[in-house]
């Protein structure tokens, strides 16, 4: 959802970002002005890495030599994430903190918040209530992955939707969760259908406005999914490079 806003500008300002303005990224003034604010507000990104419910192998499984949650922190590092909340049970919550520390040494600072009683995907969101106020990146703590995140957030900004989902083609999707994307809107999703005439699938990653932390529901795919379909608030980004997610030991061979 985007609001109008009314501002005066230096004339000089005005002609530095006319020169921004190539008719295809930036369209206009006002797109120049929010892919600068954009720009600087994510100096200090927000990320959530979701590990409810979630058996720690998947999470701590040795990736080249690495535990795989530590390759996406290396990975958020590198795309200038500061805070990261890492939302699971308190077991698996220890042994993540025997890996990630306080996060000093990815010069970001890891906040780790306890699900006492999961109930869902969204539900664990939920917890982040009082604690995220800004964009933020949704990741599954089972996923290894590497894309352009900083495209993804630009198109996250320039969509106007509360949720960008990250997608990718799969020979098999019926396995996961169907995407029917329209243009840059996600029109239909169906979680592991018997059949199925698409191709796109979601990763699990997402980048989300807060407003959603305040929607009623326990799953991402069953509840929040849908209500964002029916308001129209749901985008899908193409998803370019690595992804797998990790399900079983055969997983974790593949990507050694």
């Amino acid at each position: 959802m985007k609001s109008k806003l009314s501002i005066t500008l230096d004339e000089k300002i005005i002609k530095s970002l006319d020169k921004y303005i190539d008719g295809v990224n930036i369209r206009n003034r006002s797109q120049a002005i929010e892919f600068f604010i954009s720009k600087h507000l994510s100096q200090n990104r927000i990320a959530v890495i979701l590990a409810s419910k979630i058996e720690p192998f998947r999470i701590l499984a040795k990736i080249k030599g690495q535990p795989l949650i530590m390759h996406t922190v290396k990975l958020l590092q590198s795309y200038n994430f500061k805070k990261l909340f890492v939302i699971g049970e308190k077991e698996i919550l220890s042994q993540v903190f025997t890996v990630l520390g306080t996060g000093q040494e990815y010069l970001m600072s890891i906040e780790y918040v306890e699900d006492v009683n999961p109930k869902g995907s969204a539900a664990s969101l939920s917890l982040l209530k009082n604690k995220v106020d800004s964009t933020f990146l949704v990741v599954p703590a089972d996923n290894f992955f590497n894309t352009d995140i900083n495209s993804f957030w630009t198109f996250h900004v320039k969509s106007g939707k509360l949720v960008n989902l990250a997608i990718s083609a799969a020979s098999n999707p019926t396995k996961l969760g169907i995407i029917d994307l329209q243009g840059g809107s996600i029109v239909g999703f169906e979680q592991k259908p018997k059949k199925s005439t698409s191709y796109l699938i979601w990763t699990g990653i997402m980048i989300c406005e807060p407003e959603i932390l305040y929607y009623n529901c326990n799953s991402i795919e069953k509840d929040l999914i849908p209500k964002l379909i029916l308001t129209r608030d749901l985008g899908g980004f193409v998803f370019a490079g690595q992804w797998k997610n990790i399900h079983t030991k055969k997983d974790i061979e593949d990507l050694r």
